[in-house]
């Protein structure tokens, strides 16, 4: 370590770090309610620190998401455990003028000296216009594969239909032989 970092104050650089991130950095207590929401979040979520601190994780859960999201919220602070571990966790996230977002983000338990779990730090960044583009490639490549298929069959009636006239020409037909005998 140079001797230059070695001064620098680790609280005030952690600080700063959460401060500045344009990626939005947000820790909840074990009832879920906002403790840290920093400049990040506010601009990805639209309300300001002061309108997220103390209120509840449902400020940006989706409805339809929230009973599910309690669910696996209480396990996790019952249990120490995250079945998400350091996974990268894609889910969709409600902007203050309600529109839906899609976001990943990863999540870190966080635990006083005796180990017990005082809250989670969420790092989330947003990847709504991806995931639209992610969707739109999808959806033209399966409009190439139909396409693709639809040739491919079209391909195979006209080979079909070309090999047939070629056959009788060449003397094979499927009309039964009228005479048993070659001489004319």
């Amino acid at each position: 370590m140079s001797e230059s970092s070695s001064t620098v104050d680790q609280a005030w650089l952690a600080s700063a770090v959460v401060a500045d991130s344009p990626e939005a950095i947000v820790v909840t207590d074990p009832q879920g309610r906002i403790d840290l929401w920093n400049a990040g979040a506010a601009k990805m979520f639209g309300y300001s620190a002061e309108d997220a601190l103390g209120a509840s994780l449902d400020l940006i859960i989706p409805v339809k998401l929230r009973d599910r999201h309690w669910r696996g919220y209480e396990h996790t602070m019952e249990t120490g455990v995250t079945k998400y571990g350091d996974t990268l966790l894609g889910v969709p996230a409600t902007h203050q003028d309600g529109r839906q977002l899609s976001i990943e983000f990863s999540v870190a338990l966080l635990r006083d000296d005796a180990g017990t779990i005082v809250g989670i730090a969420a790092v989330m960044r947003e990847v709504s216009e991806r995931r639209a583009t992610e969707k739109a490639l999808r959806a033209k490549l399966a409009e190439a594969e139909r396409t693709v298929t639809a040739l491919g069959a079209k391909v195979a009636d006209l080979t079909n239909r070309m090999t047939r006239p070629t056959m009788s020409v060449q003397g094979w037909s499927e009309q039964p032989c009228t005479t048993t005998s070659f001489d004319a």
